[in-house]
């Protein structure tokens, strides 16, 4: 044979090898660690509150809500959750029926069980939870096991947090404003 045909010859038996190596790599990859999506869950404080026990929201409030679900209306959520307060509960309303979907309630006073719950029953999908000026960050925090997101100015509603979970690799956080 010609040392040019030993060439080819060789080369093609490695490159299918390193194929074969790959595809039984991908297959033990999904073996253990699943092929479901990213999961992302966008986290957001209520909006504008008014001034009572457990008030509901203001116009501007409304306003919000409503926005908040003109920038969800294309996204493919699974679930939207909120606290047990009025102001959450309103917040969350349009975003959840304009997906059919129920707002479910969470305990503010269990996030860190809450938010491996969420990883647990949504891996791969997207949520919304809606919560307060404490809790959103912290929730942000357990999801991604830091402790880099301060509690929010009581007066500031804008914050929109969206944090991707891959199923391998560390959960990053986008911070915007809505």
């Amino acid at each position: 044979m010609k040392r040019s045909t030993l060439l080819h010859l060789a080369f093609t038996t490695l490159i299918c090898l390193l194929l074969a190596a790959c595809n039984t790599a991908r297959k033990e990859a999904v073996a253990q660690f699943g092929n479901e999506k990213m999961t992302t869950i966008y986290l957001v404080r209520h909006a504008e509150k008014q001034f009572d026990r457990d008030p509901l929201l203001t116009d501007m409030g409304t306003e919000r809500a409503e926005r908040l679900k003109e920038i969800l209306k294309n996204v493919k959520l699974s679930a939207v959750y909120s606290s047990d307060t009025r102001r959450t509960q309103l917040t969350a309303a349009p975003t959840a029926a304009d997906h059919n979907l129920k707002v479910t309630t969470y305990n503010v006073g269990m996030l860190s069980e809450f938010s491996d719950l969420v990883l647990t029953l949504h891996r791969g999908k997207s949520i919304l939870i809606v919560g307060h000026s404490n809790t959103t960050p912290a929730m942000a925090n357990y999801l991604t096991k830091t402790e880099e997101f301060p509690r929010f100015s009581e007066l500031d509603y804008t914050n929109f947090y969206v944090v991707n979970i891959p199923r391998i690799g560390k959960a990053r956080v986008l911070t915007l404003r809505y």
